[in-house]
């Protein structure tokens, strides 16, 4: 017998695979597979597929997740405010910095601020750069000098240990700054909490809440006091005002306030040029108009001697119009010389 051909076998498979499907097929779609473990017999030696698509899928996703942590967080250090900074002189100034001190934004509150300010872009600095810069130019434009060198510096925070040491920081390199520029400089710092009312003042009045946070201090005790005389005060004329009346200003500086620099001095200093006395003299300037005056009316000569002076002129003068009266015979002698003279005439008459 010959062997079938190919042909013939594919034949004979095509009509059994054709049998079983039409007599089987129904039974063989409504018989459960159970998925066969790891551990089957046929399974042996054999590895499970990489599903290569799916695993660069998550880990394309893990990476965009972890980019967008890192561009968030960037954001959240280097752009948000960790303390805002305020400058009080008389021109007023507002530095925000980051949790890195690195300032986010610089901002004037008064006009005097915007020429100190002088469209510096100050952003991006570390905060002693732009504290080095601000009061070199407080100092160009005639803010600053010996007579007139106190700075307030106010720091509000989100962390108090953080907001303390900032100020302590820059307070000290101030006034160091202030000392090598002017050969003296006082630094009064304070913590700042702020709330509505202390904002509106500054927001009304031209100047830093840190220093409405400080003329609401003094108010409290001194109510009779103007905000607005006080808010228009340089921070040098408002020790001056409180020292007139009394006051340590430094008493108001809240618990965490400081005294940078030889402020005793600088108090001295102030009564022997100013003329301060006990009670309430808060304007020198008018009480030595006042005397200048006086003496321009008692002193028509034109010299600058003084009153005392001008009186003993015209006794002089009055001496010597009655010397002229009294004597007209051209000699030196006085009037009692002529009476003298005659009664001796008379007496050798009669002997005669």
């Amino acid at each position: 017998m010959s062997s079938p051909s190919e042909k013939q076998l594919n034949t004979h498979l095509r009509r059994a695979v054709s049998a079983i499907l039409s007599n089987h097929a129904e039974e063989l779609w409504n018989t459960p597979v159970n998925r066969a473990d790891s551990n089957a017999w046929f399974l042996e030696g054999t590895e499970p597929k990489r599903k290569s698509t799916q695993s660069f899928i998550r880990w394309a996703s893990l990476a965009a997740a972890c980019f967008a942590i890192l561009i968030f967080g960037w954001f959240y250090v280097y752009r948000v405010t960790d303390a805002t900074i305020y400058l009080d002189v008389n021109p007023s100034v507002t530095v925000a910095v980051n949790r890195f001190g690195k300032v986010v934004k610089a901002e004037a509150d008064n006009e005097d601020g915007r020429i100190i300010l002088d469209n510096m872009d100050l952003r991006g600095n570390d905060i002693d750069v732009v504290m080095n810069a601000l009061l070199g130019s407080m100092v160009k434009h005639g803010y600053f000098s010996q007579a007139q060198s106190i700075l307030l510096i106010s720091v509000n925070g989100r962390n108090e240990a953080r907001t303390t040491a900032l100020r302590q920081k820059i307070s000290v390199n101030a006034q160091q700054t202030l000392e090598s520029l002017l050969g003296s400089g006082v630094v009064l710092g304070q913590n700042v909490d702020l709330n509505d009312a202390t904002e509106e003042i500054a927001e009304h009045y031209g100047i830093t809440p840190g220093k409405a946070a400080l003329i609401t201090r003094i108010l409290k005790y001194q109510p009779e006091w103007s905000v607005q005389e006080l808010a228009a005060m340089s921070m040098t004329d408002l020790i001056r005002y409180c020292q007139a009346s009394g006051i340590d200003i430094t008493q108001y500086l809240g618990e965490d306030g400081e005294v940078i620099g030889d402020f005793i001095t600088f108090l001295d200093d102030d009564d022997d040029h100013d003329d301060y006395d006990e009670e309430d003299d808060f304007d020198d300037q008018d009480d030595r108009d006042d005397v200048d005056d006086k003496d321009d009316d008692d002193d028509h000569d034109g010299d600058d001697s003084d009153d005392h002076n001008g009186i003993d002129d015209e006794d002089k003068d009055d001496a010597d119009d009655k010397d002229d009266d009294d004597d007209h015979d051209g000699d030196d002698s006085n009037d009692q010389d002529d009476i003298d003279d005659e009664d001796m005439d008379d007496e050798n008459d009669e002997d005669d």
